[in-house]
């Protein structure tokens, strides 16, 4: 068991970009907290995400202007920054490259959410997804493990076409398909840059422990360097829990 920037290695300088589905802002959140006392750490998204609660940052931004009207010589801490808000929704509207290349030299580590699955826990990618930045380090993909081997139903799949064609149509979500979903260029670390990773979340109980452990073996043996190299690591972002694969 780890700390969560142990696992992903996050270090100064990194700029982390989160796609999949199934925990992609709780994974986010959880890490700008573990390193919110040593590092000038910014919060933001490419895609949107919900606004975070009051207690998970220090400052907030929902606009790039306002950034740089205030913005000041800050110590460490969490700075979330939208380029705008919907405010009916709550939701924080993404910022481009043009944004990041500006925002980059004012922070010691940037955490990006660079997907989107309209909150439901599995997902294929449509053309204009992930949009992750060019400018990424690192690339985190999240599937929750909560669901392998579930039959795969329209209802709980965002991009239900997308899904079909990456899983070649299975009937369920088994280690093959998620290994398609893994090592198809149209997958999960579509559009990824820098180092990637897998991050299996919801193991939460024995079960899903031991289907998480199994799956790490299968795309090991499988998948991993077919054309993706990625570490993987799983566990409970609720019950904080964390293993390396």
């Amino acid at each position: 068991m780890g700390r969560l920037a142990e696992i992903f290695n996050i270090d100064k300088g990194d700029i982390v970009s989160i796609v999949g589905s199934g925990g992609k802002t709780t994974l986010m959140l959880k890490l700008a907290q573990e390193l919110r006392g040593r590092y000038r750490v910014m919060v933001s998204t490419s895609a949107k995400m919900m606004k975070p609660a009051a207690e998970f940052y220090d400052y907030l931004y929902t606009d790039i202007e306002s950034y740089r009207k205030s913005k000041s010589e800050k110590s460490c801490g969490i700075t979330v920054i939208s380029k705008d808000i919907n405010i009916e929704k709550q939701k924080l509207m993404g910022i481009d490259e043009e944004d990041l290349n500006e925002l980059i030299p004012d922070f010691d580590i940037i955490l990006l959410e660079a997907d989107g699955s309209k909150n439901l826990p599995v997902k294929g990618w449509k053309s204009h997804e992930p949009p992750v930045l060019k400018s990424t380090t690192k690339t985190i993909g999240v599937i929750p493990a909560n669901f392998i081997n579930r039959k795969a139903e329209r209802h709980f799949i965002y991009g239900y076409d997308e899904f079909n064609m990456l899983t070649c149509n299975s009937k369920y979500i088994d280690f093959e398909s998620i290994g398609r979903i893994c090592s198809k260029r149209l997958g999960i670390f579509k559009n990824s840059r820098g180092r990637r990773y897998l991050f299996l979340n919801k193991a939460g109980n024995d079960e899903e422990l031991n289907s998480a452990r199994e799956l790490t073996e299968y795309l090991k043996k499988h998948v991993v360097n077919n054309p993706f190299d990625f570490n993987i690591c799983f566990g409970s972002l609720e019950k904080e829990v964390y293993y390396e694969g």
